[in-house]
C-alpha cells in the first residue's frame, strides 16, 4: 500500500511522508506553510477580484503554466506577504485595499489613457461593474427603507416577498424548487452544483422585463415614492432627494428638467397605461420605478 504523502506532481521537491494519524494536520500546515506562497497569493487574488471586478491573475482558478501571468506581479507578492504577516487577517487585507488610492479612483473615461491602455491593465481608473444580484436586491430594499438587517435566523424560500437580506435565501441544487432560484439565476447567480471563481455578467431582455413588470419592482417603486413624499415638499426637492439616495449625487440641470417634465405629463388626465392589465401607478411611482431600473443604480462606479 502506498504511504500517505503529498502527490509528487503537486509538490516541489521531496516531501516527508505522513507518519502519524491521518496526515490532515500535516497537510493543513503545509498548505499555509512559509514554503508555500501560492495559498496566500490565491486568496489575495480572489479578494482583489471582488473589489475591482478583475483579478491580478485573470485566471483565478489557474496559477499554473496554462493560466495567465499576473498583470502586477510585485503588487500581488507584496499583498500576499502583508496578508501572511498580519496573521492571515482578511479584514486587514480588505482595509489595505480599500484605503488605497487605486481603489478610490474614479471610473471616469480618459481618451488619452484609453488610447494607450484600453483594457485598463495598468489600472488607471476603476472598472465600472454591475452589482451582484444579492447586493442589487438588498440595495433596492434599503433605499426604500424596507431592508430587514436582522442577523441570523431561518432562511427564506420566498425571496421576492421577503425583506430579509438575500444572504438568507434558500437555493436549490436540483432545479427551480424555490422562488429564489429563478430570480437569482436570471441575474447571473452561479449554479450551486459547481464552484465558480468568477461570475459571468449577462445582459438579456428578461432582466429588463423583470424590472418593468415584476410585482417586486412595482412595490419597491411605490415604497420609494412614499418615502420621497414624506422627506421632501415639492417635485423638484423630491427629484433631488431621489438622486442623492439612489446615485449618491445631485441631479444635473438636464436630469432635473427631464424629471419635472415627465411628472407633469404623467399627471395629465389623458395619460393612461397602454395595457389595460398593467397596474395603475401614480406619476411618482412611475418615475421611481424608472430610477430604480436605471443602469447607474445597478453599477458600482
Amino acid at each position: 500500500m502506498a504511504p500517505r504523502r503529498f502527490l509528487k506532481i503537486l509538490a516541489d521537491g521531496d516531501r516527508p511522508q505522513f507518519t502519524q494519524g491521518s496526515g490532515r494536520i500535516e497537510l493543513a500546515a503545509a498548505v499555509v506553510g512559509p514554503d508555500n506562497p501560492l495559498t496566500a497569493r490565491v486568496i489575495v487574488n480572489r479578494i482583489w477580484l471582488q473589489h475591482f471586478g478583475r483579478a491580478l491573475v485573470r485566471s483565478p482558478s489557474n496559477f499554473g503554466t496554462l493560466g495567465q501571468p499576473p498583470t502586477h506581479a510585485e503588487l500581488l507578492d507584496w499583498l500576499a506577504v502583508e496578508f501572511v504577516e498580519s496573521g492571515w487577517s482578511i479584514k486587514r487585507l480588505h482595509r489595505t485595499i480599500m484605503l488605497s488610492a487605486t481603489y478610490q479612483m474614479s471610473s471616469q473615461y480618459n481618451a488619452e489613457n484609453f488610447k494607450h491602455d484600453g483594457d485598463n491593465r495598468s489600472i488607471w481608473r476603476m472598472n465600472p461593474r454591475r452589482m451582484d444580484v444579492e447586493a442589487w436586491r438588498d440595495s433596492l430594499l434599503d433605499v426604500v427603507g424596507g431592508l430587514d438587517q436582522t442577523i441570523g435566523g431561518l432562511p427564506t424560500e420566498r425571496l421576492l416577498s421577503s425583506r430579509r437580506r438575500t444572504l438568507y435565501s434558500v437555493v436549490s441544487r436540483n432545479g427551480d424548487r424555490f422562488e429564489s432560484d429563478e430570480f437569482l439565476r436570471l441575474f447571473d447567480f452561479p449554479s450551486p452544483r459547481a464552484t465558480s471563481a468568477k461570475r459571468v455578467t449577462s445582459i438579456v431582455p428578461q432582466q429588463f422585463l423583470f424590472m418593468m413588470n415584476s410585482p417586486f419592482m412595482i412595490e419597491r417603486a411605490r415604497e420609494l415614492a412614499r418615502r420621497l413624499a414624506a422627506e421632501a415638499k415639492n417635485d423638484a426637492q423630491r427629484i433631488d432627494r431621489a438622486y442623492r439616495l439612489l446615485f449618491a449625487r445631485p441631479p444635473t440641470d438636464r436630469e432635473q428638467a427631464i424629471g419635472l417634465r415627465f411628472l407633469t405629463q404623467a399627471k395629465q388626465p389623458n395619460h393612461t397605461a397602454t395595457n389595460a392589465n398593467e397596474p395603475k401607478l401614480s406619476a411618482w411611482e412611475q418615475y421611481a420605478q424608472t430610477l430604480l431600473s436605471a443602469n447607474e443604480f445597478m453599477h458600482v462606479r
